[in-house]
């Protein structure tokens, strides 16, 4: 279970209790579908890509090489362009000595964030900046996806269901994204990921996780990871964006 929620505003929180109350977790989760990723299939890459990123992060640190492996995962347009440091997050940013999340990222969440955007220097913006933490530290990440700005931040009327954000993304004609120069980034990713806490405490132990991820100590049986509710709110966000 991830770490509790907190500074979400009273409003927000009825909003995501009705959220809650309309839908369903579980068939959403095992709704979630990205190329090989299939919940029957029991999600090979997703697994294949948090054992190597969750490696890094207690070894040597997660290299740029790990961001490339995420970018084609994610398909970005220009994963060539990706440029920065070898390492972009030094060993156990993330988790520490005892292998356990870093107890520093329950109040300041956005502190590994701030390194990627150092280490980075072009190439990608907050999209795979969450995907690579999401890989990293699934227990307390989870992707800010533009199909789910589009449907609960700003910037695209027609697909927008709800308004549990201000970061917006935009399309130019080339595709959807989120840009980085605007004010509510990245402290609209810290509301988004307090939002994920909260639908993991809500929820209890009812995510039915593919085997293999217990398994290999990814995720403690039935008890839903952030990077889980990123899954199934990708999965509702997925039906009204393509």
């Amino acid at each position: 279970m991830s770490f509790p929620s907190n500074g979400l505003p009273q409003g927000l929180t009825t909003e995501l209790d009705e959220f809650l109350a309309r839908n369903d977790f579980v068939d959403l989760y095992k709704y979630y579908n990205w190329r090989n990723d299939n919940y029957n299939d029991g999600f090979p890459d997703i697994l294949n890509i948090e054992n190597t990123l969750i490696a890094s992060d207690r070894n040597e640190g997660i290299s740029l090489r790990d961001v490339r492996t995420v970018a084609d995962w994610g398909k970005l347009r220009n994963p060539a362009r990706i440029e920065g440091s070898e390492i972009v997050l030094p060993p156990r940013t993330l988790h520490g000595t005892n292998n356990i999340p870093s107890e520093s990222l329950a109040h300041s969440p956005l502190a590994p964030v701030l390194l990627l955007e150092r280490n980075i220097e072009k190439g990608i913006g907050p999209t795979y900046l969450s995907k690579v933490l999401r890989f990293g530290l699934p227990t307390e990440y989870g992707a800010i996806d533009t199909r789910c700005v589009r449907v609960f931040g700003e910037g695209d009327p027609r697909t927008q269901r709800h308004h549990w954000l201000n970061l917006r993304t935009r399309n130019d004609g080339y595709g959807w994204y989120i840009s980085k120069a605007q004010r509510a980034w990245p402290s609209d990713y810290d509301i988004w990921l307090n939002i994920l806490r909260y639908f993991s405490q809500k929820l209890l132990s009812t995510c039915p996780h593919p085997e293999a991820f217990v398994h290999c100590g990814l995720r403690s049986n039935n008890k839903w990871a952030c990077a889980d509710i990123e899954m199934a709110i990708f999965a509702y966000a997925s039906q009204f964006t393509t």
